[in-house]
């Protein structure tokens, strides 16, 4: 029998005596809220506590406009829709990022553009930005990754260079700050997810942010059958379709939210701050711990970031400080060790199982040229393929609701391997 626990040694945390937080969060309050909601009656459809949401989030963000609808991928679609992007269009998307941003793009009939990633952020690289613009370029979504930031500064001014749009994918960073603005408020219009593993959640749930009027009237016509957005000091019908610009409506689908939702989402976000700054100190406390380790290293930090938050928590692996020890071998034995899921970063978006858009030529296959251009396979990501194949290591962001002892126990765990990592080879 070995040391390790994937060998049958006993685990750095036995999670059945010491388990990890729980994920989501919820109290009293939001079963409170939820049977407000059920003894209301009204379910859906533009109701207070939706309008409440919203209103809350846009001040929370900073922003003059937010939109609630269905999910975190819808809400990029609609902001493409929004901006006017479509047919014969590209918008450039980082290669490591969850399919929905790019599968966004298809869905719209414009080109996803995949580029490469910086290192040590796992963020989209400026340079290679720049690279990939042309003349039909029209928009970049930059992703802010599990704890990284994109670098905005960078970013807006390649898109102000070449009158570019700007929509951050913030699906990972509700609350994180840029130089004092929070995302989703950087560039023109913010896409946010409030799926069950974000940090912010409803188990399904999305929001758009702006501060363009214009944007934010289309963005609530989109998600709401393409009807226009009603004027508040009228008493309306919900179910009637009066609206304050009535005749003038958009092609469009449902994509709303529940009232449900809603409620959960306002309880969640006046506990998200001070989560968020739970994370951040026992991440900046973890990564101290992880620099001094042979073989880690943390992500890095931009100073510029004056608030952090965390989806995922990550660092990079390099196998030679372990012996030549594989990244899937010591993510299964840190797994063993903690357990908790240890798991690689996304795929890269050239190489992704769930981002295949050449599997529906009924829908996509507009013409040859347009066919081909969808094609993944085409973009070279060698950065982004580096860190799913050797680099990554990725946990929930749960175990950073722990204390400073959860944190030494996750760097003795790694300790732990370091010392008998012969038994893994």
């Amino acid at each position: 029998m070995g040391k390790l626990a994937m060998n049958g040694g006993t685990p750095s945390r036995d999670v059945k005596k010491n388990p990890w937080p729980a994920w989501p969060v919820w109290d009293r309050n939001d079963e409170k809220a939820l049977l407000e909601v059920l003894h209301s009656g009204v379910w859906s459809y533009n109701g207070p506590k939706e309008k409440e949401f919203d209103r809350m989030f846009a001040e929370f963000t900073g922003v003059k406009y937010a939109v609630s609808a269905a999910n975190g991928t819808v809400t990029l679609q609609l902001a493409l829709e929004a901006l006017g992007i479509g047919y014969g269009d590209e918008v450039i998307v980082p290669g490591l990022t969850w399919q929905a941003t790019a599968a966004s793009v298809i869905d719209v009939n414009a080109v996803p553009v995949l580029v490469d990633v910086l290192e040590d952020t796992w963020c989209i690289d400026p340079a290679e930005v720049e690279k990939a613009i042309t003349p039909r370029t029209k928009a970049i979504i930059p992703v802010h990754l599990y704890g990284s930031f994109a670098d905005m500064d960078a970013i807006l001014k390649i898109a102000q260079k070449h009158n570019l749009y700007v929509i951050e994918d913030s699906a990972h960073k509700h609350g994180g700050e840029w130089n004092g603005k929070k995302a989703g408020s950087i560039g023109d219009i913010g896409s946010f997810s409030f799926q069950l593993s974000k940090h912010l959640t409803a188990g399904e749930g999305g929001v758009m942010t702006t501060n363009s009027k214009e944007l934010a009237d289309k963005l609530d016509a989109l998600r709401n059958c393409g009807r226009r957005p009603e004027k508040e000091e009228e008493d309306v019908d919900k179910g009637a379709g009066h609206y304050s610009d009535e005749g003038n409506f958009i092609q469009s689908g449902n994509y709303r939210i529940t009232e449900f939702q809603a409620a959960l989402l306002i309880e969640g976000l006046k506990r998200m701050p001070e989560q968020n700054r739970i994370r951040d100190d026992n991440a900046r406390y973890l990564n101290a711990l992880l620099d001094e380790m042979p073989g880690i290293l943390s992500m890095h930090r931009d100073p510029r970031e004056t608030k952090e938050a965390y989806f995922n928590f990550s660092f990079r692996y390099d196998r030679e400080g372990f012996k030549g020890l594989p990244v899937d071998k010591f993510r299964e034995a840190l797994a063993a060790e903690l357990g908790v899921d240890v798991e690689a970063s996304y795929e890269p978006l050239n190489q992704c199982s769930l981002y295949v858009p050449l599997t529906k030529p009924s829908r996509y296959r507009i013409n040859e040229e347009h066919w081909r251009a969808i094609d993944p396979s085409r973009f070279s990501l060698p950065v982004c393929e580096r860190i799913f194949n050797e680099q990554s290591v990725c946990t929930h962001h749960k175990i950073l609701l722990g204390d400073k002892k959860d944190m030494d126990m996750i760097a003795e765990a790694i300790r732990k391997i370091y010392d008998n990592v012969e038994e893994l080879m």
